[in-house]
């Protein structure tokens, strides 16, 4: 493999408090979560996505089979599996996810987007802490509360790029609590109502960041690092959202180079007080 897949990703900090195996192999998972969201947020009929995206159902089922791999993505997965304890259950659901993207549909409650946020971001977060070989009663929990909060970043700083692509993935029970209809998503008008709604996400975005923190064990911690750095990560980002009153609408906010030091220190503070 020569460039890494997660390369100028936001998760890249967190690649460097890994073994050289670990990295190889997340480095691969990743790039196959980046490959099915790719192919259901990028251009082409929905149709021709659906079965690119099922392609990669048969990939998968090769690739367990011990198949050789068709390309070098393919042989870094293989390599993964073999090595590390990852099984469908860290891949069937991520793609059962983005094919939901194909064809989207309103997420009337919480709940709902909930099992959406579980596989597209949950289920990634579990295969984190399988390569990361962090084994603990509460992973799977941590692992919930963790995606759903990163997820969840996720949305609150793409909330008018989903809405000119036809998604709106904050519940309706949401949008009419603060009397937001899907379009004051989109445009350029930032409304009272829209920083409220946006104010009221975040909040549950540090609920659920604080909740995933407060399950982390204390014995195999040193394990949970890069998550830890993810988590930090994306906490930074809220913040930044946070500072500038949810201003999302004019372009894609990004952490700099400071900001992402600042988020490392952060996590190295939430290390040392797990």
């Amino acid at each position: 493999m020569n460039r890494p897949y997660e390369a100028g990703s936001s998760f890249g900090p967190a690649f460097y408090f890994l073994q050289a195996d670990q990295r190889r192999a997340l480095s691969a998972y990743y790039g196959y979560a980046r490959a099915v969201d790719d192919i259901a947020d990028g251009p082409g009929e929905p149709a021709v996505k659906a079965a690119r995206l099922e392609a990669w159902r048969g990939a998968l089922a090769r690739i367990g089979s011990g198949a050789p791999a068709e390309d070098p993505l393919e042989t870094e997965l293989a390599w993964a599996m073999k090595y590390f304890p990852l099984g469908p259950e860290h891949f069937l659901p991520v793609l059962e996810g983005v094919t939901r993207d194909l064809a989207p549909e309103p997420f009337p409650a919480m709940p709902d987007l909930e099992r959406y946020m579980y596989r597209v971001a949950s289920v990634p977060g579990l295969a984190c802490l399988a390569i990361c070989r962090y084994e603990d009663e509460q992973a799977r929990r941590l692992a919930e509360k963790m995606g759903y909060a990163v997820q969840l970043t996720n949305i609150l700083r793409d909330v008018a790029e989903d809405h000119a692509a036809g998604r709106v993935y904050l519940p309706e029970e949401d949008l009419a609590r603060f009397g937001c209809a899907p379009v004051d998503l989109g445009g350029f008008n930032y409304t009272p109502n829209f920083i409220e709604l946006m104010k009221f996400e975040a909040g549950r975005a540090r609920e659920l960041y604080a909740g995933a923190l407060a399950l982390a064990a204390p014995g195999p911690k040193r394990r949970l690092l890069p998550a830890l750095v993810m988590c930090a990560l994306y906490r930074g980002l809220l913040g930044k959202m946070e500072r500038g009153g949810f201003r999302v609408k004019e372009g894609r906010i990004r952490l700099n180079a400071a900001e992402k030091f600042i988020a490392l220190l952060k996590a190295w503070r939430d290390y040392a007080e797990i």
